[in-house]
């Protein structure tokens, strides 16, 4: 992202402004995706595919939905994760920006809420309708106007928000299935410093302010899965979300700086639109994603075991290409992400300490995939391991409260061949408690 950096010219400048629609916070899954769409899975580590007994199933396997269905019954999940995200480049290298040099995010707080609702049509097939959002939050740097990357990112922000509806079947004792189509709606913005080479001074000035905003945008996709209980003790699950590529469009307005020098600011001026709104298209390739487990239950012990498969390969390359205004034309970018795909690992166990009251807890190892090049100020990734620990307590006749709290620790990177020259050691961490109240009418 944002190569060319380390020429500081106006030939880079659609380049610095690409990443206004690539870039994603620190989120809790690898990559920008996000995984905790309930608080029961949540403290299973998100290893819930083969068990899937709450609706949140409807993301972590539609199949599972379908369980306990009464015809006529309405259910209903509610719920929000709250996640505590930090981030700090550590150490800064040399050329740039400088050895030693160190910088860190503000604190942040985010809460992106879940809802789910299922109708029983009858004692084995279930309508169900849910919200959750599976890629998104944001990145914003301490004291921006003198950060070291003010040129790569100041403040991005994305956000994509899921809206399902599902039907599923137990077909047989053996067999469930669950199918239905998906909505995405999306939005990015990105806030960030334009830089200029001063021929007078030979020093980097900020030449203008750059505000991107793209319009909301709406795609479809969908998710399905299957659940097989073998016996009563086992259950086997898979599920699937299909990818998004979604065509964004929206503005890039540059609010320019003076420089002191009339005659450097009137050829910034000259040759890109300032203080002008600039039409903007790009795309975003979202990625599939592939659940699989396995789990036993033991009595009053339950074990379940997921891997989750995310197609990062798919993110890839983007054009992002303006349109010309007053005559002056920002140049078309392409761009090589060259992402990979990428596993996360994921355990889970639940103790039935009463018939009210549930204890759980869990382990992910999840692998991050952007390649050394691709780690900036922008989004530096890395793998991370997640220890959870929750709970489910009946309060009512048919009502659930679930907690769960989900500790993220990354591993330590360091980029020495970052495209825009920007290299350093940097260090994440995020903590995240999702609520959830579940009933049925």
């Amino acid at each position: 992202m944002l190569r060319g950096i380390s020429r500081f010219g106006l030939g880079g400048l659609s380049l610095l402004l690409a990443a206004a629609l690539l870039t994603a916070g620190p989120a809790s899954a690898a990559g920008f995706s996000i995984f905790e769409a309930g608080s029961r899975s949540t403290a299973m580590g998100g290893a819930f595919v083969a068990r899937a007994d709450d609706l949140s199933a409807m993301f972590y396997n539609p199949a599972g939905v379908v369980q306990g269905v009464k015809k006529g019954e309405l259910r209903a999940m509610a719920g929000v994760t709250f996640i505590i995200p930090k981030a700090e480049l550590e150490e800064g290298f040399s050329p740039y920006p400088g050895q030693g040099y160190q910088a860190e995010m503000v604190d942040q707080f985010f809460f992106p809420p879940n809802f789910y609702g299922s109708y029983g049509l009858s004692e084995c097939v279930s309508l169900s309708f849910g919200t959750w959002f599976p890629f998104g939050l944001a990145t914003r740097w301490d004291n921006p106007d003198e950060f070291a990357g003010r040129f790569l990112s100041q403040y991005a922000d994305l956000k994509s928000y899921s809206a399902g509806l599902q039907v599923a079947w137990q077909i047989n004792d053996v067999i469930a299935i669950g199918v239905g189509p998906e909505a995405r709606f999306s939005t990015v913005k990105l806030q960030r410093k334009i830089p200029l080479l001063d021929p007078y001074s030979n020093r980097v000035v900020n030449a203008a302010h750059a505000d991107i905003r793209a319009d909301l945008e709406i795609d479809l996709t969908f998710g399905a899965g299957i659940r097989l209980t073998p016996t009563d003790k086992l259950s086997i699950g898979a599920s699937y979300h299909g990818a998004v590529d979604a065509d964004f469009s929206g503005d890039a307005t540059f609010y320019q700086f003076t420089t002191g020098h009339a005659d450097l600011d009137a050829a910034f001026a000259a040759k890109i639109p300032v203080n002008t709104p600039v039409p903007v298209k790009t795309t975003i390739q979202f990625p599939a994603q592939t659940q699989v487990g396995l789990g036993y239950d033991f009595g009053k012990v339950s074990l379940e075991a997921a891997g989750t498969y995310t197609e990062w390969s798919a993110f890839d390359t983007t054009v992002l290409e303006f349109e010309a205004v007053d005559g002056k034309q920002v140049p078309t970018s392409t761009l090589p992400h060259d992402w990979e795909d990428a596993w996360a690992l994921r355990f889970g166990i639940k103790w039935a300490a009463s018939d009210t009251f549930d204890l759980m807890g869990g382990f992910v190892y999840d692998q991050t995939p952007q390649p050394d090049e691709d780690v900036s100020p922008l989004l530096p990734d890395a793998n991370r391991r997640g220890y959870s620990v929750g709970f489910s307590w009946k309060i009512g006749k048919h009502t659930w409260v679930d907690f769960s709290n989900l500790y993220l620790t990354f591993s330590e990177r360091t980029t020495t061949t970052n495209d825009d020259n920007f290299n350093g050691r940097y260090a994440n961490f995020a903590n995240l408690t999702v609520l959830n109240l579940r009933t049925s009418f």
